[in-house]
Order: C-alpha cells, then sequence, then structure tokens
C-alpha cells in the first residue's frame, strides 16, 4: 500500500517544476534586464549630456559590456542629443480626472565612428555623426488619493525605461560598428 502512494507523489514531483515553468511563461513574466547581454564592440566614449540619469543608464549598458572607454581616443564617441517625456492620460474617472497614463521616453542619439558618422539609409546623419532615436511606453494607473507612491511608481518606470533604451542603443551601436568595419 506504501508503494501506490509513493508512485503518484514521485510523478507529481517531477510534473510540478515543469508546470509551474509553463504558468509562469503563459502569464506574461518576464525578467528584465537580469541577463548578461551577448553583444560585444569596440569601445566608445560617451560623451556628457544634460540628461545625467540616461547617461547613467547608458554608461552602465556600455560599461557592462566593457564597451566604456576612459578617453576620447577610441573608435567611436556617443552623445545623449536629447531627451523627451511624454505623459497622455488613457483613462479618466466620472469628474474627468486621469485613472490611467501612458509614459513614454523617447532618447535620440548621436554616434561618430572614429571620428566619422557612420553612413545609413534608415537615419538622419548630422555634423558628421548617425542620429538616431529609440523610444519605450509604460502604463500605469493613477490614485487621486495616493500622490506620493503615484510618483514613486513613475520614478521606477522611467528608470526601468531608461535602462531598456540604453540596451537598445548599445544594440545598435554595435549593429552600426559592425556594418562601418564590414565595409
Amino acid at each position: 500500500m506504501g508503494k501506490h502512494v509513493m508512485i503518484p507523489r514521485r510523478v507529481f514531483m517531477k510534473l510540478a517544476l515543469p508546470l509551474c515553468l509553463v504558468a509562469l511563461a503563459a502569464c506574461g513574466f518576464h525578467l528584465r534586464g537580469t541577463g548578461q547581454q551577448l553583444v560585444q564592440m569596440p569601445p566608445v566614449f560617451l560623451t556628457s549630456s544634460s540628461y545625467r540619469e540616461s547617461d547613467f543608464a547608458l554608461a552602465d549598458g556600455l560599461s557592462q559590456i566593457g564597451a566604456l572607454a576612459a578617453d576620447r581616443g577610441s573608435a567611436g564617441r556617443v552623445e545623449l542629443v536629447r531627451e523627451q517625456l511624454r505623459r497622455r492620460p488613457l483613462a479618466t474617472a466620472g469628474q474627468g480626472s486621469a485613472t490611467h497614463y501612458e509614459l513614454r521616453l523617447e532618447l535620440t542619439y548621436r554616434f561618430y565612428v572614429g571620428g566619422q558618422g557612420v553612413e545609413s539609409e534608415q537615419s538622419n546623419t548630422s555634423e558628421g555623426g548617425v542620429t538616431r532615436s529609440v523610444y519605450a511606453e509604460r502604463n500605469y494607473e493613477f490614485d487621486v488619493n495616493n500622490l506620493a507612491t503615484n510618483s514613486q511608481e513613475e520614478e521606477l518606470l522611467m528608470t526601468e525605461m531608461r535602462r531598456e533604451l540604453a540596451g537598445q542603443i548599445v544594440r545598435q551601436l554595435a549593429a552600426m560598428q559592425e556594418s562601418s568595419v564590414e565595409r
């Protein structure tokens, strides 16, 4: 009788982990920013801009893959040209106050390779560099009774979006440098 109880328990234990993983995948659970980026590229120098937090996020993204140069003599140079935040109401309550917002953060950057801009048919070339923009969007619920929490949530979302955009920029820089080497 003890053997019959052990068989279903053993089967349950073997199926429990895969079932949990499938359930997590099905509900849309994702780990953001926890994996190592597999991007490799020559070092680039990050020119300081007036967008300190975005500069820090981009510097962190470049340093994680060992591509942040300490001096201007590196193979490339990148600078953040513009940061634009748009906050748009998505839903309103009965009194006309917003209950849901959309945040859209757009970063525009310019990239130079060895003092020269990278030629690309997909981007604008100005002042010898390639100018591109990346953006991220997030939606969040706004509670009119808890303004402090709303502010904290918005800051967390902004930090997350900056990290995401820094990752996009790093991948684009690697692709641009790779294409300039192939030419």
